[in-house]
């Protein structure tokens, strides 16, 4: 079987296999983080179908460069692959799309969801629904949300809310980003590349950055995941007034536009964090 052929197979047994529960679900509460044992991977078309998700999360620069406008892997914002709690994992999200957002105004689906990271995180443009990018996606989300009842939310999914305790302060960002975060994002906020060239460690500013549009150019947005992993590896070591404060200092630098933001939030509901 050819790779296209199989990864058009993975797509039909996607739609038809359902994901085996672990146990009844109790709605009121969050279902418990857990990523598959690699050893769940299965053999054939599903298989490849998911390594390719792995490699288009984790490598995005190589195996969706067509499709990427900046400088910024996918795993630059779902670490590890989306296999880390509070740092918008993937874990558990085939069960909860179709999903309505209020900034569309609109029920979307998982390959909306997924083009709008593409479409704005990434500044690029969105993956053709059944390209083998797409259906590789598709299918690496399925394989960690393994075991996770549909419509349960995961413990852990997106980013765990907190609340700057005074008004954010650029001054002290500034300060606090020299300090804790550039030697990994660079003094100008462009990011660090290998030798080579290859991505190592994403831009937070500029033309190679995430655009005004992205859910992480928004001020809590940012400051929930820095709280949760940053210094990469020190996760939880700030404050959460050193959270919002680095925040508000990167967030507001200089970055790409987004063609068509007027769009967002027509029917209302635009948070007061949104950049435009």
């Amino acid at each position: 079987m050819n790779r296209r052929a199989a990864l058009i197979a993975a797509s039909l047994l996607i739609a038809t296999g359902p994901i085996p529960l672990a146990a009844a679900a109790d709605p009121t509460k969050a279902w418990p983080f857990k990523v598959p044992d690699e050893t769940s991977i299965p053999a054939g078309a599903m298989g490849e179908a998911i390594a390719l998700g792995r490699k288009v999360v984790t490598q995005t620069q190589t195996y969706a460069k067509a499709y990427v406008g900046n400088g910024l892997n996918c795993s630059s914002c779902h670490l590890t692959g989306g296999t880390v709690a509070w740092a918008a994992p993937f874990v558990g999200l085939w069960g909860v799309f179709p999903e309505y957002r209020s900034r569309s105004a609109s029920v979307n689906a998982l390959q909306t969801r997924i083009n709008d990271c593409f479409q704005r995180s990434m500044n690029g443009q969105a993956l053709p629904n059944d390209s083998p990018e797409m259906l590789g996606v598709l299918s690496y989300v399925w394989w960690l949300s393994q075991g996770v009842p549909t419509g349960m939310d995961v413990d852990g999914r997106g980013f765990r809310k907190i609340t700057a305790p005074a008004t954010p302060d650029k001054a002290k960002g500034k300060t606090i980003y020299a300090e804790k975060c550039a030697s990994c994002h660079g003094a100008e906020g462009g990011g660090i590349n290998n030798p080579d060239g290859s991505y190592l460690f994403p831009a937070l500013w500029g033309p190679r950055s995430f655009n005004i549009g992205a859910g992480m150019a928004r001020l809590n947005t940012a400051a929930a995941f820095v709280k949760a992993n940053m210094p990469l590896g020190q996760g939880g070591t700030l404050s959460d007034q050193e959270a919002f404060d680095v925040a508000a200092f990167f967030t507001t630098q200089p970055r790409p536009d987004l063609a068509g933001k007027e769009d967002d939030w027509r029917q209302g509901g635009k948070p007061k964090d949104a950049r435009y």
